[in-house]
Order: structure tokens, then C-alpha cells, then sequence
């Protein structure tokens, strides 16, 4: 007998299946590479793309559609600066919430060589901690954080709770980690197990009642590029990094399943994701105390 599957689920329900699918994720990653070492900063290799410049930004006219000139932002997770240097250049102020010490290192030295003084970086995991002071703004952006928090719902009551007005979220139609299945099956000998995103984070919003508005944004081209470039910048993605067992021959593997799967002829090769595009979610903020 099929088990039913409500199209209408109660807050609670939505949250336990996105916090299911967010821990059976980390199980999944963690069976393949182990737990992250303690005091490890995950992303101290790849923090410099996440810079101003390094990649689009196609969401920034439908955040800018959500701000006043007078406005405090809060940029939760805002990484090397991507969001947060270029929304200052409209509002008055931009906090810049960010945990990891390589990301803040880059933000720092963004908004120096943008000449943006108007950025304050706070070091601060999110949601705060249970009586710990924080910043409030007019809008509360997390822009690609909430692929990988269990509990999205705790996370999101932080943001109503300081944000004056709006939140704000961008998110992909699939997480960004998300690979295409027929390398990661090949490589990895498994089936992948996808983080939630754009489609589950929409139904856990609306199941908590909140009112909110979804611009999806046009598909972003996936130009072909060199082949052994391609390969280089995805690996992470695919978890071939340097400290696995095997790196040298796992990278070739890997370099190999990008040629067939991606080729595009004269050692070029198309990017290895399966995302399509990016969305702004917002939504009124709900002071909830």
C-alpha cells in the first residue's frame, strides 16, 4: 500500500522532514570523508571565490526592489562579501554576519578595496545564542545559507525576530553541492543524498504560515571552458579533495567523468551541476518573540 503524502503539511511536519533531510545528508557525507575536525574552517580553501566580482550576482536587482535608502541590512552568512559589498553601495548600512574566519578575512579585505566603510562584520554563528546580544535590521538576508541547517525553523524565527521588516532569502532550485548523479554514482560507488532547497524551503514557509513572495530568476548559461579548469573547480564539489585517500587518482577519475558526462568537444567542458536557478524568497518579518 502507497503511504500518503500530504500536499499540506502541519509546521511541524515540514520542519522534521527538512531537518530528515538535512541530517541524512551530513550522515551520507560524513560515511564517505569522516566528521570535520574540530575547529576546522570548512571553507578556508575556497573562500576567495566567493569575493565581489568572482561570480554573477542576478539576484541583486530583486534584493534592491526590497530596500530603502535609509535601510540596515543584515547579511546572514555573507561569506567573502558578494551580497553585502555591493548592497552597501544602496543602503545605509549593511551588517555582515559571518562565522568563518577565512570568509570574514575576504569580506575585510573587499569592503577595503571597494572603499565601502559602511559595512560592519560581526562574528557570530546563527541563530544567536539564548540571551546573546545581536544586531537587528530593517531586512534579514541569508542568501545560500539554509541548504545545510536542521533546524531552519529556529534559524528563521531568529531572522523575524531581527529584522524591522522583511527577510529575505536566496536559494537555488537545487543546493548548490547538489552533482550530477551519473558522476557521483561512478565515482563515489552510491546514490547521492540531496540537500533541501528552493521547493522545500517554499513548503516549510508556507506551512508555518508565513506570506511570501518567490521571483525566480532567468537560468544562468553554463558556457563550456576548459576541460582540465572545469575539472580543478568542481572537485570540491564532488568531495575530491586533497587529504582523501587516493586524491591524485580519484582527481583523475573525476577529470575523466567530466569529460564524457560534460564534454563539449575540443577539451572543452560544460560546469558539473544540476542546478538551473536562483530565487528571492521574501516575506514580511513576524517579530516573534
Amino acid at each position: 500500500m502507497t503511504a500518503m503524502v500530504t500536499l499540506r503539511p502541519t509546521p511541524e511536519e515540514a520542519l522534521a522532514a527538512y531537518a530528515a533531510q538535512v541530517a541524512a545528508n551530513r550522515a551520507y557525507i560524513h560515511s564517505i570523508e569522516g566528521p570535520p575536525r574540530p575547529g576546522q574552517d570548512y571553507w578556508a580553501a575556497r573562500a576567495a571565490a566567493f569575493r565581489p566580482g568572482r561570480m554573477p550576482v542576478p539576484e541583486l536587482g530583486a534584493l534592491l526592489a526590497l530596500a530603502e535608502p535609509g535601510d540596515t541590512w543584515l547579511d546572514i552568512g555573507a561569506g567573502g562579501g558578494r551580497f553585502a559589498v555591493p548592497l552597501a553601495e544602496h543602503v545605509a548600512r549593511v551588517i555582515a554576519i559571518e562565522p568563518s574566519p577565512s570568509m570574514r578575512a575576504q569580506l575585510t579585505e573587499a569592503a577595503q578595496e571597494a572603499g565601502r566603510t559602511n559595512i560592519e562584520i560581526v562574528d557570530m554563528a546563527w541563530p544567536p545564542d539564548p540571551g546573546a546580544a545581536a544586531p537587528e535590521g530593517d531586512v534579514a538576508l541569508a542568501a545560500n545559507v539554509l541548504y545545510a541547517i536542521e533546524d531552519v525553523g529556529g534559524f528563521i524565527a531568529a531572522m523575524e525576530r531581527h529584522a524591522r521588516r522583511t527577510c529575505a532569502v536566496v536559494a537555488f532550485d537545487r543546493a548548490p553541492n547538489t552533482p550530477v548523479p551519473a558522476i557521483w554514482r561512478e565515482l563515489w560507488g552510491s546514490d547521492f543524498r540531496e540537500l533541501p532547497a528552493l521547493r522545500e524551503l517554499v513548503a516549510v514557509l508556507l506551512a508555518m504560515g508565513r506570506r511570501v513572495r518567490v521571483e525566480p530568476l532567468p537560468p544562468q548559461p553554463q558556457e563550456p571552458r576548459p576541460l582540465d579548469d572545469v575539472a580543478a573547480e568542481y572537485a570540491w564539489m564532488y568531495h575530491v579533495r586533497p587529504g582523501i585517500d587516493g586524491y591524485e587518482a580519484k582527481l583523475a577519475r573525476f577529470r575523466e567523468l567530466v569529460a564524457r558526462h560534460c564534454g563539449a568537444g575540443e577539451g572543452l567542458a560544460r560546469p558539473p551541476v544540476v542546478r538551473r536557478y536562483s530565487s528571492v524568497i521574501s516575506w514580511p518579518a513576524e517579530r516573534n518573540s
